[in-house]
């Protein structure tokens, strides 16, 4: 869980507005989680289960803030979850070499995640391994970004319209 996810919401509005940013419909609760759902889904979590058998986090999966609002408001949202790109479900996020992985390409060959050392951070920055989530080893790079800019580029980049001369 996020250090204090009762404090007030820092990133929410930023996500839901990519409903009808990209999706041209208003954003509706639905599209989202609710607090109690989203912790009943992350408690469920391989992450969890990892960090309940490391002794560590004895609240849950460590998952920065910017992570746990972008699945309070788009965690039911398949339209913008399930691309090109594939953001994991609350329920099946997985901490591997240390990264909490979040995000996985259509071909499964290349994974994001976010350090599980940074998780008190609200943004961290977004690191790509080299390999699958179900790839034994892989090497990880850091991306340059937050997790907050990364997932607003990526969709960005995933809705544009190519013929749109602007996006040149």
């Amino acid at each position: 869980m996020p250090a204090d996810s009762s404090a007030p919401a820092v990133f929410l509005s930023t996500f839901q507005k990519l409903v009808p940013t990209h999706l041209e419909t208003p954003w509706a609760e639905e599209d989202g989680l609710g607090a109690g759902e989203l912790e009943a889904l992350l408690a469920a979590s391989p992450a969890a289960e990892a960090a309940r058998e490391a002794g560590g986090e004895s609240d849950g999966v460590p998952i920065p803030l910017s992570l746990y609002e972008f699945h309070r408001a788009l965690g039911n949202c398949p339209d913008l979850l399930e691309t090109d790109h594939f953001f994991f479900d609350a329920d099946e996020l997985e901490i591997r070499d240390g990264f909490l992985m979040f995000l996985e390409d259509s071909g499964e060959s290349t994974v994001w995640g976010l350090p599980v050392a940074d998780a008190e951070l609200p943004d961290p920055l977004v690191w790509r391994r080299s390999t699958g989530a179900d790839a034994e080893h892989g090497v990880w790079t850091c991306e340059g970004g937050t997790f907050s800019e990364f997932a607003m580029d990526l969709l960005q980049w995933t809705f544009e319209d190519p013929e749109n001369p602007e996006n040149e």
